[in-house]
Formats: structure tokens, C-alpha cells, sequence
């Protein structure tokens, strides 16, 4: 990867392709699981930027703020002379996309959410509850695993009962995927892990965002991707849909084919009506 100083931070990032540049903004932990997904031939018509966020991958630290993460997508365009891109944001990724449309309206061209987090301030009453309940046992199981030392452990106890396979995820993004999921485990659980329920995001920083979105989702019937799509259609009445029946939140790595086709398809149509 190519390297750069972006906001004091050493940030790694790679190139590949010509034509209407596309972000890529990968989720928690694992810098690499939208490689897959951003090698696929039905996304060879654009320029694929990839980065790795701070204090992940070879990126240099430390962890930071989503307004950190935020100046350092900027910063990465601006280093590239990129006068506003495509956002193809997965998990916290897709967040940090949403937060930077909302600063930067100028700088972006749509928005691709493959399932973010939902804002829990924006969560009826009813959904936030089920979440909670859902995966308040999951999250205390992983942070005493990591607490006991056991890396690998965590990662089992929070993705292993909702059926998600983040081995398979790390074997698709990479030789090395699952060893720098441990090495960087501390960026994880000492200070991201915590800011993701505190992160806000409502209709004042909705209505600076007037790109074309698209929602993109697994498994929409499950109460999380239901909550969320719910979430965006209202905060954006311009939010198209797009699903992954039999997918699931690592399909971006494991299924990278079946989750471009319909990404391509919209950004395309994007590129074509922004020219």
C-alpha cells in the first residue's frame, strides 16, 4: 500500500482503476474486509480507493473520534486530488460515511450504507430495547473474554451467536486478516467499541445530505436490519433499497460478487446523472 501523512496520522491507502473515484470506508477491526469487495469486476469502471482508518492495519495511530475519521477520509481526498467521491462505507464505516456527508455535502456524490449501526438516539423506544436485549449479552461476553485476554475468544462471543463466520470473512480479506485483528484488538474494545452507542445522528445532519443514498442489507426481516432500514428511510426520504436474502454482515467479504452487482448498478446510474 502507498502511505501518506493525513491529520498528524501515518495512513496507508491503495489505488486502483480509473474513472469516477469510490471511497471505501471498512467497518471495525479488520482493515481489509472490503478488499474483496472492492476488486470485483462489476466495480472495474471506477478509481477504488481503499484506506486503512487509523490505528487499524498499517495505519499509524492512535485510535480516534468519528470527527477524526472524518477529517482523515478528507484529508485522503484531498492528498489525492479527489474533488468529491462515491462513499462505500461498511458497518462504523457506512457511519463515518454519514458523517461525512453531513460536513462535507460538497465532497460527496452518494452514499453506499451496508448496514451501519442504527442512531440510537433516532430508534423508537420498541427496537431500541430489542437491540439491547439482543446484544447486551453478546457485548458483555466479548469484553470480559478480551478483558481475560482471549482475543479470539471475544470475537467468538460476539459474532459467533448471531451465525456470522468472521473467520471465513478474514480468510476471504487476507493472509494476514486474522493476526492484525488481534494485533489491533485494542483500537477495537479500548476505544471504539465504547463511542459507537454514544455516536448521534438526526435530521439536522440529514437535511445537509441531498445525495442519492443507497441501503444495502442482509437478512432484512432480522430486527437489526429492519431497525436500521427503518432508521434511514426516515432520516432520508431519498434512500433506495438493496438486499441480500440469504447474506449476512460479512457477505461484503464472503459474497463480494452478489454485493457489488447492485452497488455498481447505482453508481452508475449516479455517475451518469452527475456528469
Amino acid at each position: 500500500m502507498e502511505r501518506t501523512t493525513v491529520n498528524g496520522i501515518d495512513l496507508a491507502y491503495d489505488v486502483e482503476g480509473e474513472g469516477a473515484p469510490l471511497l471505501f470506508v471498512h467497518g471495525a477491526i479488520w482493515a481489509d474486509f472490503l478488499r474483496p469487495l472492492a476488486s470485483q469486476p462489476a466495480l472495474s469502471g471506477f478509481r477504488r480507493i481503499r484506506y486503512h482508518r487509523r490505528g487499524i492495519g498499517d495505519s499509524g495511530g492512535p485510535a480516534g473520534g468519528f470527527g477524526d475519521q472524518v477529517a482523515d477520509a478528507v484529508g485522503l481526498l484531498d492528498h489525492l486530488a479527489v474533488d468529491s467521491a462515491h462513499l462505500v462505507g461498511h458497518s462504523e464505516g457506512a457511519m463515518i460515511a454519514m458523517d461525512l456527508a453531513a460536513a462535507h455535502p460538497d465532497r460527496v456524490r452518494s452514499l453506499v450504507l451496508l448496514e451501519p449501526l442504527p442512531p440510537f438516539n433516532w430508534l423508537a423506544a420498541s427496537d431500541h430495547a430489542q437491540i439491547l436485549e439482543t446484544f447486551g449479552p453478546l457485548m458483555e461476553a466479548m469484553a470480559g473474554r478480551y478483558q481475560a485476554g482471549d482475543v479470539i475468544g471475544a470475537y467468538d462471543a460476539l459474532f459467533t451467536p448471531q451465525g456470522l463466520d468472521w473467520r471465513a470473512a478474514a480468510a476471504a480479506a487476507g493472509p494476514d486478516a486474522i493476526s492484525q485483528g488481534i494485533d489491533d484488538a485494542p483500537t477495537w474494545f479500548e476505544h471504539e467499541a465504547a463511542a459507537l452507542p454514544e455516536w448521534t445522528f438526526g435530521p439536522a445532519q440529514a437535511a445537509a445530505v441531498d445525495c442519492p443514498i443507497l441501503s444495502w442489507c442482509a437478512r432484512p426481516g432480522m430486527p437489526l436490519p429492519r431497525a436500521v432500514r427503518a432508521c434511514l428511510h426516515e432520516l432520508f426520504p431519498q434512500c433506495e433499497d438493496a438486499d441480500l436474502e440469504h447474506g449476512d454482515h460479512f457477505s461484503v467479504a464472503t459474497n463480494p460478487a452478489a454485493v457489488a452487482e447492485p452497488i455498481a448498478a447505482f453508481v452508475t446510474r449516479q455517475s451518469v446523472t452527475t456528469v
